[in-house]
């Protein structure tokens, strides 16, 4: 009886070791991939704003590289939840052999008032007055600012599919007439999204269709090749532009 007694207690303590040795590479394996699942927020398709930002106490930089060697960069800072605050640097020439010209600075803001649920789309008010192709002969871009804006995204047929959709009033001391947009971001992989959008949406002239790709190279760095105003000659603004964008958290 004795000897059954003390065989049993040993089975018992070896099937509850075998337990603990797999139970806490498990849990293991919980606590280093849970950091890994958090990325880069898309906060804008190609041109237009969508109702994603920053995550409190992070940054995102971008820099975008548009046609005759221009760079716009961008820095946005999320101190507060729901609330983003940025600032652009826009610079022409910068890659070639003409000389370089710097353009005015532009703000940026962007304060999410709504989630969104199953059925209701996310919503951000936003303001941004950086605009598109600077023209030295007018002293204002070829393509205007989207100003103060209205946007509401949501997840529409597939997963990782989202449409975002809104208005926007480029300047207050014109007519006043709202614009439109509306586009989608669709993440076909882990690392791959398909954006498309249809933007300035007032007069049928000047509606533009941006179309493009972002790629992630890490969960907190991707890259974006776009084709704008496709369909339209480079007069009218038409351009292929490169984007990287990159986010992280404060260091202190």
């Amino acid at each position: 009886m004795g000897i059954t007694w003390y065989r049993s207690k040993a089975r018992m303590a070896c099937v509850s070791a075998l337990l603990l040795a797999l139970v806490r590479p498990l849990r293991a394996a919980e606590d280093t991939t849970a950091p890994h699942e958090a990325e880069s927020p898309q906060l804008e398709a190609v041109d237009i704003p969508t109702a994603d930002i920053l995550d409190p106490k992070t940054f995102s930089t971008s820099f975008r590289f548009y046609s005759e060697g221009g760079i716009t960069s961008r820095l946005i800072l999320g101190p507060f939840k729901r609330f983003n605050l940025g600032i652009s640097l826009d610079a022409q020439r910068v890659i070639g052999g003409n000389d370089p010209h710097m353009i005015r600075p532009s703000l940026f803001a962007k304060l999410r008032f709504f989630d969104g649920t199953d059925i209701l789309p996310a919503l951000a008010l936003g303001y941004d007055n950086q605009g598109y192709l600077y023209q030295d002969s007018t002293r204002d871009f070829l393509q205007k600012e989207k100003g103060l804006y209205f946007v509401g995204s949501h997840e529409f047929l597939l997963p990782n599919m989202e449409l975002h959709a809104g208005i926007n009033f480029p300047r207050v001391d014109e007519s006043g007439t709202p614009f439109g947009f509306f586009g989608m971001t669709y993440k076909i992989v882990e690392s791959f999204a398909l954006l498309a959008e249809y933007d300035n949406i007032q007069k049928a002239p000047d509606n533009r269709i941006n179309l493009g790709g972002r790629f992630w190279v890490t969960s907190f760095f991707n890259v974006d090749v776009a084709a704008r105003n496709v369909g339209r000659g480079a007069a009218r603004g038409a351009e292929r532009i490169v984007r990287l964008n990159y986010v992280t958290n404060f260091p202190f």
